[in-house]
């Protein structure tokens, strides 16, 4: 029989996928499919470290973004997903983002203007 500890770090795993990733997927998807192009205004560049594995820190960067949603007139935060290099001196005013109207948190950040890879 398998160690308590392997079926305890499956669970989390498992839950990990379908709590967080997998519901952060299909809403990329559903904005895809079927949300609107915008122009956000650019909110801020946060900036944090994180430690790695081996004790080092690395420079994380998100972009910030807020556009009002037009079913509501609250305005709406577009996180993009962090990248390892500062994105600051590519930025104008605005970057387009890809958002389902009807849920909000379905979108997609627009980053093919960086001059490098965004995971």
């Amino acid at each position: 029989m398998p160690n308590p500890v392997t079926w305890l770090v499956t669970l989390v795993l498992g839950g990990l996928f379908f709590f967080i990733l997998l519901p952060k997927y299909q809403g990329e998807q559903q904005a895809v499919k079927s949300g609107v192009e915008i122009q956000a205004a650019v909110q801020e560049v946060r900036q944090w470290s994180r430690k790695t594995g081996d004790g080092d820190y690395i420079d994380q960067y998100e972009i910030i973004a807020v556009a009002p949603n037009p079913h509501n007139g609250k305005i709406q935060t577009f996180v993009s997903p962090p990248m390892a290099q500062n994105p600051k001196p590519y930025l104008g005013g605005s970057v387009k983002v890809k958002v389902d109207w009807s849920n909000p948190k379905a979108y997609v950040m627009d980053l093919s203007f960086l001059p490098f890879k965004v995971h």
